[in-house]
């Protein structure tokens, strides 16, 4: 299975691409990609077109992710996320970026044996977007053909106006499972629960929260 960071997309919140955020001296993604390395994970991928990733221990894939935030308003389609590979029998993990992830929470994505798509993150809502359940942060893709029609076709319910709000993983991953789209639910054979202080930094507050993290441990 190869591993790919998603690094696309742009929010003018941020100055740099947020998956290149510094906490506690290490970038967001050196940090996940480190982690796979110690996990003995060898075939790593960031998926962006900003060459500010080329500085990574990893190869970027040129990717044109079309989504973006500006003025808090959102553009595009989430789905771009996703990079399209060419090969339909590929067994991917796809990880998410600007999520900091604990040493246990890479510990559990890349030692379960999925067989099927599989989505890991929170079990506890930490915003009112995300309604029943919280942040996602890797989807582990054993059937990629499948995933990729999933993606197109939630892609076509955004186009006319069937979902909500803009689709993002949620929404995937219910169309993936044969529920809702429009209503939060999970099935526990293709959802793992990590609640052990992994974090999406989607804002710079997440981002102040998880340096602050740091600094009280080291004044204990």
């Amino acid at each position: 299975m190869i591993y790919v960071i998603m690094c696309g997309g742009s929010y003018d919140m941020f100055e740099t691409p947020k998956q290149l955020t510094v906490i506690n001296g290490e970038r967001l993604v050196d940090r996940t990609i480190r982690l796979l390395r110690e996990n003995d994970i060898k075939e790593i991928y960031i998926t962006s077109t900003d060459k500010r990733f080329d500085s990574c221990d990893a190869s970027r894939l040129k990717h044109c992710n079309t989504y973006k935030v500006v003025d808090g308003k959102q553009y595009g389609y989430w789905l771009d996320a996703f990079f399209p590979f060419f090969k339909p029998s590929e067994n991917v993990c796809f990880m998410f970026g600007d999520v900091y992830y604990t040493e246990e929470a890479i510990r559990t994505i890349v030692g379960l044996k999925c067989v099927k798509n599989t989505l890991f993150g929170t079990s506890d809502a930490k915003n009112e977007e995300h309604e029943n359940w919280g942040e996602p942060f890797a989807y582990k893709v054993v059937d990629y053909a499948e995933f990729m029609h999933g993606v197109w076709a939630v892609k076509e319910m955004q186009d006319a106006g069937l979902t909500k709000r803009m689709p993002i993983v949620w929404e995937l991953y219910r169309y993936l499972n044969g529920l809702d789209v429009n209503v939060q639910q999970v099935l526990d054979d293709t959802y793992v629960c990590i609640d052990d202080g992994t974090m999406d930094i989607d804002d710079l507050d997440k981002a102040k929260m998880v340096r602050k993290r740091f600094e009280d441990n080291d004044e204990d």
